[in-house]
């Protein structure tokens, strides 16, 4: 087996894990954290990062090269879908986890919930695709 295709595959997978931990636990939790003491909370929240951006940039190139390498229709759907979730990290989160260091508004909060919905559903459905695309591959 393609051990760059699994790579791409566990990094996926991985990410879609997350996220939906991140929609489902994390972000609501923000809510109960004083506003107070929010912007000191969402600081030590970067650190998020350090796990999110090695995974993410890993999953991005493996699946750039697979998509060179090994053209299909599927796959391109697949890196359509990342391309989505990166552009929905740099428009909607990123910068409204900077904003709330400042304004730890509901509004915000509710921002951050219903922006990440685009990334929880698209790496649901990558995660699907790559499930689909590995048995065609070797099932």
């Amino acid at each position: 087996m393609n051990v760059l295709l699994l790579i791409h595959i566990f990094t996926t997978i991985f990410m879609c894990g997350l996220c939906w931990f991140v929609q489902i636990v994390h972000y609501p939790l923000f809510k109960l954290v004083s506003p107070k003491d929010f912007p000191e909370y969402q600081k030590g929240n970067f650190v998020t990062g350090f796990v999110t951006v090695p995974i993410m940039t890993i999953e991005l190139f493996s699946g750039l090269w697979i998509l060179y390498s090994n053209y299909s229709s599927l796959f391109l759907a697949n890196m359509i879908l990342l391309v989505c979730i990166w552009g929905s990290t740099f428009l909607f989160q990123v910068p409204t986890h900077l904003a709330l260091v400042n304004d730890p508004s509901e509004k915000l909060f509710n921002k951050l919930i219903s922006t990440n919905w685009i990334r929880t559903l698209c790496w649901s459905a990558r995660t699907l695709l790559l499930g689909y695309l590995l048995l065609n591959l070797y099932g």
